[in-house]
């Protein structure tokens, strides 16, 4: 795909390329790879494909740079995650004390990156989280102050940013220019008990679907009767739940599993619940990932629901026990809040 892609020419060639992606994916979890190797090569299609548009549109603009700059990734994106369901979040920063006039440019570059994508089968984000939104594409100086705001004063709203922020990554241009900047805000939330404790009562709040009997829930009736929703009900608290640990020791990964991993080596997730949120995790993306390639060979739209029938004995024992870790995790960061005075 890298290679095809770096041999296309023109729009029509880089999507005749992404369109490939799809079968790509489910060719990937017929060959036996798991699903997070299957994300991060996924991931990996999209960082090319963003880096290809941005020559083409750099090529097109007619006026270099007015100066050094990046584009970034968030969301599942930014932290390695991407499956071919999924639409756009990226933002673009660049240096400081540049020309006067010097955004427009980077408007412009923006739009047409963000539309190229869109024209290869990723959806503008509905949310507005794109650099042709001016609070996405930003100056270096103008991010750190973003970024500190949101752990400085934590409401609602800030923490729902700082849960993008946090997880931005450098696709194209020049790492410099953002990595210091995420550091410094890292160590900032770290030692600050308002936002951690904010952040905290965020990770659990998307709870997964449980039954007080010990089953696992699903909606007796509506389009959705018999079916669990894999991505809010079980990626999106592990996601958080990882997030919040990574920040309290204020590391650096993305990836969920290398912050669980990471979080429990700093000491801040004791190994055991580590091991179970990770295979939880793997659980869940693995059944997300068959109903995919399933999805992808038959034709059918994409999603992630799931029909409980449709899952193994093993499959369903499997998730059950992935939704009672992340419920297991939730309520001792609720009682660790309350305890620590966060």
């Amino acid at each position: 795909m890298g290679r095809a892609l770096e041999q296309a020419s023109d729009l029509a060639a880089i999507q005749a390329v992404a369109g490939r992606f799809p079968e790509g994916q489910a060719a990937l979890q017929r060959s036996g790879r798991d699903a997070v190797t299957q994300a991060r090569i996924v991931s990996g299609w999209v960082d090319a494909l963003t880096r290809r548009l941005i020559v083409l549109a750099e090529a097109e603009m007619g006026t270099p740079a007015p100066g050094p700059w990046a584009w970034l990734a968030c969301g599942s994106q930014g932290r390695g995650e991407q499956t071919v369901h999924t639409d756009q979040d990226n933002a673009l920063v660049y240096g400081d004390d540049l020309p006067p006039g010097a955004d427009d440019w980077y408007r412009r570059l923006a739009g047409r990156v963000t539309e190229g994508l869109a024209a290869c089968g990723l959806p503008h984000c509905p949310g507005g989280v794109s650099p042709a939104n001016g609070d996405w594409r930003r100056s270096v100086g103008s991010w750190r102050r973003a970024l500190l705001t949101v752990i400085e004063a934590p409401g609602r709203k800030a923490v729902m940013l700082a849960t993008h922020y946090l997880d931005l990554r450098v696709v194209a241009g020049d790492p410099a220019l953002f990595e210091p900047v995420r550091r410094e805000a890292l160590e900032r939330a770290a030692s600050n008990r308002r936002f951690l404790a904010r952040l905290s009562d965020g990770a659990t709040r998307p709870r997964p679907p449980w039954h007080g009997l010990g089953r696992v829930w699903t909606p007796w009736w509506g389009a959705n009767a018999g079916r669990v929703d894999l991505k809010q009900g079980g990626l999106l608290p592990l996601v958080q739940l990882a997030r919040v640990y990574a920040v309290r020791a204020g590391l650096p990964a993305h990836h969920t599993l290398e912050r669980l991993q990471q979080a429990a080596g700093a000491g801040t997730l004791d190994r055991g619940e580590a091991g179970a949120l990770i295979q939880g995790y793997q659980v869940v993306a693995g059944i997300r990932a068959r109903l995919h390639a399933e999805a992808i060979d038959a034709g059918r739209p994409l999603h992630n629901q799931v029909p409980v029938a449709a899952l193994s004995r093993g499959e369903y024992a499997a998730l059950r026990a992935a939704f009672r870790s992340i419920l297991r995790r939730q309520r001792a960061l609720r009682r660790a809040v309350v305890r620590e005075g966060l």
